[in-house]
């Protein structure tokens, strides 16, 4: 048979700072199959109707994302090559056709789920400013919710300026604004451009600037105006890769609650220099929204408790974000409050409380 000629000649691994390459070098193209496990993270690629050749080692020890390789005939009809992961990740696979100078080769391209959220904890924890990017919603020609006396984008810049200075004066922290006047942030520049490419921008201005936490301050609107109360989305990590691209999420179990922990990490003089790819963590939005609203609670009515939704701008892996809604401008009472400098500086107080709660807690976590 053809296909049983199909030699698994090489396995070639290239890691980056975020993401791992894994590279098999066939001798003809393999019809294969893909499956992941957890416990441990493990990526299964089952190749059809090939064998490894002497070269290839039963196991092999990883670098990057990967942990370790395992290969062996799973069954005469096939090779497993199993790839246990250091953590949860999101894989792509492709198939390329041999040329007159290669092999075929089935590339597998591995970058961490939880990046975002490893950012905000080494930051957390060591000993290098947390950036955090403070995005006032709206601006310019998007005035956003509109109350009797004032707007939603003129609100929400007086909060969030507030939290900036706050954020500044912390000898262990640095804040940066999307926008520090009444503009609609846009791509180069531009003069105008869509919602969604402004808030895109807004995402931009944040990794440019290195932020490892993306604050988005708005205000709420409703048809009903005795809604009222103050209110804070964040997503889980597994939410936020885009779905229509070809990356897909290795098989993990749904957890609530997030233990930190470190990779050959023990000593403080290591904690005080650890860097991302050595920490284990998810969800660390959902973590830092509870500290918040467990801070805000002190200082406005808030409506409910943490929630989850789609906004663009808490879709980004690259960081932890939070957005919130700092009350209801249709509401009489709500936006009488939020007009009061008193109560935007409270609110800004509380947020920043917030965070540092949460960062107080991750230290705590990995120095017990």
């Amino acid at each position: 048979m053809v296909a049983a000629q199909t030699a698994l000649k090489d396995m070639r691994i290239n890691a980056e700072k975020d993401k791992t390459r894994l590279v098999l070098d066939l001798s003809n193209e393999v019809r294969y199959k893909i499956l992941t496990l957890n416990n441990p993270n493990r990526l299964v690629v089952d190749l059809y109707g090939a064998r490894k050749t002497n070269k290839i080692k039963s196991s092999t020890k990883g670098n990057g994302l990967i942990d370790t390789i395992r290969v062996a005939k799973n069954t005469p009809a096939k090779l497993r090559v199993v790839i246990e992961t250091k953590q949860v990740v999101l894989y792509k696979v492709n198939m390329l056709k041999a040329s007159q100078k290669r092999d075929s080769r089935l590339v597998i391209d591995l970058k961490g789920m939880y990046e975002g959220s490893q950012k905000v904890v080494a930051s957390a924890i060591n000993n290098s400013k947390m950036i955090i990017a403070v995005d006032p919603g709206h601006g310019g020609k998007d005035p956003g919710a509109t109350g009797k006396k004032i707007k939603e984008k003129d609100l929400v810049l007086k909060i969030s300026k507030r939290l900036a200075n706050l954020i500044n004066t912390e000898p262990d922290m640095t804040a940066i604004l999307t926008r520090n006047d009444d503009s609609f942030p846009c791509p180069n520049n531009n003069r105008s451009c869509g919602q969604k490419s402004s808030l895109n921008e807004r995402l931009e201005i944040a990794k440019r600037a290195g932020a490892v936490l993306f604050i988005s301050i708005h205000a709420n609107s409703f048809r009903d105006q005795r809604i009222r109360g103050a209110e804070i989305y964040a997503l889980p990590d597994s939410a936020k890769f885009k779905k229509d691209e070809h990356w897909k999420a290795m098989y993990h179990n749904k957890q609530s609650k997030s233990r930190i922990k470190l990779i050959n990490v023990t000593s403080g003089k290591q904690i005080k220099n650890v860097t991302a790819s050595e920490v284990i963590a998810f969800d660390q939005s959902l973590q830092i929204s509870d500290k918040i609203i467990q801070e805000l609670r002190k200082v406005i009515r808030v409506r409910k408790s943490s929630r989850q939704a789609a906004f663009i701008v808490l879709g980004s892996n690259d960081m932890a974000s939070v957005l919130i809604e700092t009350s209801y401008l249709t509401n009489p009472e709500d936006e009488k409050i939020l007009i009061n400098p008193i109560n935007q500086q409270k609110i800004a107080e509380a947020i920043l409380k917030g965070v540092k709660k949460y960062t107080r807690e991750s230290r705590q976590q990995v120095t017990k």
